[in-house]
């Protein structure tokens, strides 16, 4: 009997301790999908990171966009257990006006609320080819009539 409420108390124990205790939550990697995103491109951030309780998931998250920056702020809700476990994340925006464009992520703890990771990525959308040849097409006509030559097609 003695040795049963051993066990429970170091479980509540265990229990109010890791959840009063300061998180420890890292990203270790974001990555953009695809590397080099067109404007018609749906763009994918995976992310990864680390926690020091198990299990460990991404319980929601909040993605802003001013101009050229981006923020997206992942809450990740820790474990009871004391083991270090890894998390993932993925998230698809809408394509986005050819530019570069700088990502934060941030990781947050969900109990607590406090920051506790963060990671910066720098990518470039490239203009769809479409709009490359239209605009090439566009220079060609436009050279000669500033020069005031008829154009021959």
């Amino acid at each position: 009997m003695k040795r049963k409420i051993v066990i429970i108390a170091s479980i509540i124990i265990m229990f109010f301790s890791t959840s009063a205790a300061a998180s420890s939550v890292s990203i270790n990697s974001v990555d953009v999908i695809p590397e080099q995103p067109l404007e018609i491109d749906i763009i994918t951030f995976d992310i990864s990171g680390l926690a020091s309780t198990m299990p460990s998931w991404v319980e929601y998250d909040q993605f802003t966009q001013n101009e050229t920056s981006l923020q997206l702020d992942l809450y990740v809700n820790r474990g009871i257990l004391y083991a270090i476990s890894d998390w993932t994340y993925s998230k698809d925006i809408s394509p986005l006006p050819a530019e570069t464009y700088t990502l934060e992520v941030r990781a947050f703890d969900c109990r607590l609320g406090t920051l506790e990771g963060a990671y910066t990525v720098d990518f470039t959308v490239m203009p769809e080819p479409a709009t490359l040849v239209l605009f090439g097409l566009g220079l060609l006509i436009v050279r000669p009539l500033s020069r005031g030559k008829a154009i021959t097609i």
